[in-house]
């Protein structure tokens, strides 16, 4: 059996295999992507966005740590919460939350550099209005005037 060989270790005069130049891969690369059938997708309407609820305990935590925040002057935090509270449709935190907005309840004098902004208070107090918030209203009508 020492003169058997297999058939792969024939010594044969193969040339080395080259490898393939960078232009014949892309060419390769372009003609495989266009051989690609496009995957039809069915036009669905998009899921409606849940309305985001959050439990009545979360809400009074949230709003009290909104009103400790704004009591040591931290605005810019207390409005993090507030923005969270009124998206799960909170109108007291719509309410609070326009109220750190505007000019009128805001103030002039800041130490923290938190700015009025009269068009985030409008949306707000709008929103709160939306919500069912009467207060709300009469301080949108004292803000447009």
């Amino acid at each position: 059996m020492t003169g058997t060989r297999l058939a792969s270790a024939d010594t044969q005069d193969l040339p080395a295999p080259s490898a393939p130049s960078r232009e014949a891969i892309a060419t390769a690369y372009q003609i495989a992507l266009q051989a690609q059938t496009p995957v039809p997708v069915a036009a669905q309407p998009a899921p409606p966005q849940p309305a985001k609820t959050l439990d009545a305990d979360t809400l009074a935590g949230l709003m009290t740590r909104a009103k400790s925040l704004i009591g040591v002057g931290d605005i810019a935090a207390a409005r993090l919460l507030l923005e969270r509270a009124a998206n799960a449709r909170d109108a007291a935190a719509a309410l609070l939350l326009a109220q750190t907005y505007d000019p009128a309840v805001l103030g002039t004098r800041d130490t923290r550099s938190v700015n009025a902004d009269a068009a985030a208070a409008r949306d707000w107090y709008q929103q709160a209005v939306s919500l069912g918030s009467t207060e709300a209203r009469q301080r949108l009508a004292q803000f447009q005037n």
